[in-house]
């Protein structure tokens, strides 16, 4: 016998377990600048059979005082993943949680059993920048085999404001060409994608320029591998498309140690240097050489004397590139600027962009014997940005925290499936803090032998038997065999990383409208530091909430003074 179909309402910030007592919300209200994406869930309650024969209809979003009307917002079913093995110290248990956003044109997963349980659905809503501000109405309707159709309304009041088109906080991704074509089985040879291979790598990008962020270097841009010639057409051609139609903040210069050229430190220098400053130079035609950068795998982490070694070999390169050639050549280290040991020497100089652990950050910046070198880089002209990876919490911060068994809070923040939602969304608000101005990611698409990242979330393991759940892996791979066509499937923590860049947003629009003192007040009230934080989302909706109306206010106020003046809002 079926059972009754219920429907209620969830923010983006709640995991929704598959099964249990519902959300008691009966809609939701929604608020967003232009340009902004702001997200809710739905929540169906119902068998199994009853879910599997559901069509769901979202409708455009109707202005209340107005005909004017915003685009239907994207909904997407969420697909549960089993945690078996909790990564370590995480604070939540082992089980199913939902995380991949999949079409609702998509095949279903299956689901099993005869009672009710939950079906969430992710509701992805984007606020134009054409859009009037005010209140808007919107609904998404559930229609079931026998007929009958269950309507889900929901509310968003667009601010009057906008966010920038190009995200201020600066981002590298990195996710390869070659791994895009291993996990959907296509052909990939001599650095050559085929057409469905060179689509199929647009929506990748497509994808995460539609989150805010930017993949660390797009295949279009490359050079020819076998010369090491740029066609400069192809290239302008790909970089405008990213740069100017995607709006990324970044992106980096093609170059390894021994590509596209075998010894670009010896024999190829020249000839290498000539290849970077044109790559730099079509940037700069473009305008868009603040964005540029290099990111180099092979040189990331230098752990012992002879890798220092090899940094420096490699900025007094960069460096005398932008001294013959008149062009920037930042070059990205994935380092600390404190060398773990003194013997090693110092990358001053050779780096332009460190990027340390979001756990370095606490303990130079936060920690009671924290040297402040972050500080003193910044003030010598570098970036500093940051990054996550596994779980690395410092000794210093684990005594000060009385040797936790479990990460509840106030830990530099984890970004793995079994870990509080607030910890992937929290860096936004404390890199203000410290000048830090972006971050970068080691993949998107990473998975351990033998895991099928559909349905274990365990995709990095430790020789020592340990599991990361979800590290290294942000996106779902689709392909035509099992999902019907291949493209890549957003993650619900990549939604948290999207949130967070645009929670950076408001905190630098606060700061170009003179409210940097308000929006440190609201940020204090749950983000403290990198090691004292709460894991509280309402507080944190709470302080976007009220920044938001803050941003708004001063946005009025600058328009009134402009028209006084005698110019244009």
């Amino acid at each position: 016998m079926a059972q009754p179909v219920r429907v209620s309402f969830c923010d983006a910030m709640t995991r929704i377990p598959r099964d249990g007592t519902p959300p008691a919300a009966q809609t939701h209200a929604l608020q967003a600048a232009r340009g902004e994406w702001e997200a809710l869930q739905i929540v169906v309650t119902a068998t199994p059979e009853q879910l599997t024969k559901l069509e769901v209809v979202p409708s455009g979003l109707a202005k209340t005082d107005s005909d004017a009307l915003l685009p239907a917002p994207r909904v997407f079913r969420e697909h549960y993943v089993r945690v078996s093995a909790s990564t370590p110290m995480a604070p939540l248990p082992a089980g199913d949680y939902a995380d991949a956003l999949v079409p609702v044109d998509m095949p279903a997963q299956a689901l099993k059993g005869d009672g009710s349980i939950n079906q969430p659905f992710w509701v992805d809503v984007f606020v134009p920048y054409t859009a009037a501000p005010g209140d808007y109405i919107g609904e998404v309707r559930f229609k079931l085999a026998d007929g009958n159709t269950l309507i889900a309304p929901y509310t968003l009041k667009v601010w009057d404001f906008d966010l920038p088109v190009v995200p201020k906080l600066r981002t590298s991704i990195m996710t390869t060409v070659r791994r895009v074509s291993e996990v959907h089985g296509l052909e990939y040879k001599d650095n050559s994608p085929s057409p469905a291979h060179a689509s199929l790598l647009d929506a990748y990008y497509d994808l995460f320029a539609e989150h805010r962020l930017s993949v660390d270097q797009i295949v279009g841009s490359y050079p020819d591998p076998a010369t090491g010639r740029l066609d400069e057409d192809k290239a302008e051609r790909a970089l405008r498309k990213h740069l100017l139609h995607r709006h990324c903040s970044t992106i980096g210069l093609p170059i390894w140690p021994q590509w596209p050229f075998g010894d670009p430190l010896g024999k190829d220098r020249a000839a290498a240097m000539t290849y970077v400053a044109q790559w730099m130079k079509l940037l700069a035609k473009i305008r868009c050489e603040s964005r540029g950068y290099v990111i180099m795998g092979d040189l990331d982490e230098p752990n012992n004397e002879t890798a220092y070694a090899n940094v420096r070999r490699w900025g007094e390169f960069f460096n005398e590139v932008e001294k013959k050639h008149g062009v920037r050549v930042p070059l990205l280290i994935t380092e600390q600027p404190t060398p773990e040991k003194p013997s090693w020497g110092s990358l001053n100089g050779a780096v332009d962009i460190w990027v340390p652990h979001f756990s370095y950050v606490w303990k130079d910046m936060e920690w009671a014997g924290g040297r402040h070198d972050i500080a003193l880089r910044r003030q010598a002209g570098d970036e500093v940005w940051a990054y996550a990876a596994l779980v690395q919490m410092p000794d210093e911060w684990e005594q000060q925290h009385g040797m936790p068994k479990k990460l509840e809070h106030s830990f530099p923040p984890v970004w793995a499936l079994d870990y509080p939602p607030t910890a992937h969304r929290i860096a936004g608000w404390l890199f203000p803090k410290h000048g830090i101005t972006g971050f970068t990611y080691w993949d998107t698409l990473f998975a351990a032998d033998g895991v099928d990242v559909w349905h274990d979330a365990g995709t990095f393991k430790t020789s020592d038997g340990a599991t990361y759940n979800g590290d290294g892996s942000f996106i779902y791979p689709a392909t035509e065999k099992q999902h019907g066509r291949h493209a890549p499937i957003a993650s619900i923590r990549l939604k948290w990383l999207r949130e967070t860049v645009e929670d950076y947003d408001y905190l630098m629009l606060a700061r170009q409208f003179g409210l940097e003192n308000e929006a440190q007040r609201l940020a204090s009230s749950f983000a403290r530091g990198f090691g004292d934080w709460d894991n509280n989302p309402g507080l944190l909706m709470d302080a976007r909430l009220h920044l938001g109306g803050l941003i708004e206010t001063a946005h009025h106020r600058k328009q009134t003074a402009n028209v006084k003046k005698g110019g244009t809002p």
